[in-house]
């Protein structure tokens, strides 16, 4: 019901979700290769290890994020080029849904991050959790509930939102579970203080 009409906002999105999940594997593969360091080292109890692991895997994280973010922003047309020609209403629109849907791209990356540290450290439930916040708790209800009051606007900017919310939640579990770690004496586990 968009101007778009219905095909070429259905072919953007599989282009843009092909393209996310490119970045999304650099992303999970940084913190899956983190994943048994974080897990050896919280095994040993030797918890700065561990803080120190996870610190250096959200930089990269946020590093190479950045650099796609950039990407995203300045050559969106040259990206979605790759995936065919099309009109210039499709190069348009999958501009803009590139720019805005990869908005927060640049810190999305820390909720894959957290899920596999607290999976690491033996907390299956929160690593659970936190996997499901970005696409299950946020996305999918912003991509029901917001286009039935912002139209197609509301598809594109229920990413952006999904990522904040997401990123955020995992800002929230991670940074208690680093504050409590740092206070931890090294070969005392948790809760013994």
């Amino acid at each position: 019901m968009s101007e778009y009409g219905s095909e070429l906002p259905l072919a953007v999105i599989g282009v843009i979700s092909k393209v996310n999940f490119v970045v999304l594997a650099f992303v999970i593969g940084i913190a899956q290769g983190t994943q048994p360091i974080i897990s050896f080292n919280y095994g040993a109890k030797n918890y700065p290890r561990v803080r120190e692991a996870y610190m250096k895997a959200a930089a990269g994280i946020v590093g190479a994020s950045v650099f796609f973010f950039f990407c995203f922003q300045l050559f969106p047309r040259q990206i979605v080029g790759i995936f065919g020609e099309g009109s210039e209403t499709y190069f348009t629109f999958a501009s803009q849904y590139m720019r805005i849907f990869m908005l927060m791209m640049f810190i999305s990356g820390i909720q894959p991050l957290t899920s596999n540290f607290f999976v690491a450290t033996g907390k299956a439930k929160q690593g659970i959790f936190l996997a499901l916040t970005r696409q299950g708790l946020f996305l999918l209800p912003l991509l029901i509930i917001l286009p039935l009051w912002f139209g197609i606007e509301g598809a594109i900017f229920a990413g952006p939102i999904a990522d904040s919310l997401a990123v955020i939640v995992s800002l929230s579990f991670i940074s208690r579970e680093l504050k409590a770690m740092k206070s931890f004496r090294s070969g005392e586990k948790p809760g013994e203080a």
